[in-house]
């Protein structure tokens, strides 16, 4: 299954919305669901003390990517283009699952896919990538 690296704060907010919404990423052809790892918010010198917390560097949650929508303003760079994606169906984990973070779109072993899924009542099913 894949999953998607985001600062900590950020993570935590897509985790607590209740009806779908769009957040800005890239461009992507996935759709399903997707797993959420929160990750440290970067800074020059030093890291706050809530990042240092329980829910960083690990999987905190599960959504779904329902679609990728193209969005422009209007007067805007016509080669400045917005890509927000619709997450719906959140899903926080009663224990973050440590897990390493990476840039992009990033596979997760099945092993843990599986552990993470049972922590929300949620089995993996065949179809799903």
């Amino acid at each position: 299954m894949f999953a998607v690296s985001i600062e900590q704060s950020q993570a935590t907010e897509i985790l607590a919305r209740l009806r779908p919404w769009p957040c800005r990423f890239w461009l992507t052809d996935h759709r399903g669901l997707l797993l959420i790892h929160a990750r440290t918010r970067r800074t020059a010198k030093s890291v706050s003390e809530l990042d240092h917390g329980a829910g960083c560097n690990a999987l905190v949650g599960v959504v779904e990517l329902v679609d990728c929508i193209t969005s422009t303003h209007p007067g805007d760079d016509p080669d400045e283009v917005e890509f927000q994606w619709l997450l719906a169906n959140p899903r926080t984990f009663v224990q973050p699952i440590p897990y390493p973070g990476r840039f992009g779109l990033f596979l997760v072993s099945e092993r843990v896919v599986a552990a993470a899924l049972l922590q929300v009542g949620m089995s993996r099913r065949p179809q799903e990538g």
